[in-house]
């Protein structure tokens, strides 16, 4: 089961963590696993190279972890847009979660 972490303050989102594989079919065959890494990833470069935020990240697909952790001193823009990325990360997971719940869970912290 893969296990999605995301942590707010306030409002904001300002940490993403997820832990284990989803564990729906084989390795290079699971396409819940695929899909939550496509978005995942995608949220990542989002806020990396398009917003251009110096996050934190790391990935282990041997561990399948994966951790996006936004910094707290971002200027009011960055933070918006952030912001917009991982709400549409959230929505995007909690949405795939609705239909693969024994191999999903995502909590909001």
């Amino acid at each position: 089961m893969t296990k999605i972490v995301f942590r707010k303050k306030g409002e904001d989102f300002v940490r993403i963590e997820s832990q284990g594989h989803t564990g729906y079919a084989e390795n290079g065959e699971d396409i819940v696993c695929a899909a939550l890494s496509a978005l995942m990833q995608g949220a990542a470069l989002g806020i990396l190279r398009v917003v251009g935020v110096k996050a934190e990240y790391r990935v282990n697909e041997e561990k399948g972890s994966f951790v996006l952790g936004i910094p707290s001193d971002l200027g009011e823009e960055q933070r918006h847009d952030c912001n917009v990325i991982l709400k549409t990360l959230y929505l995007s997971v909690s949405d795939i979660q609705k239909g693969y719940s024994e191999y999903i869970e995502v909590e909001v912290k």
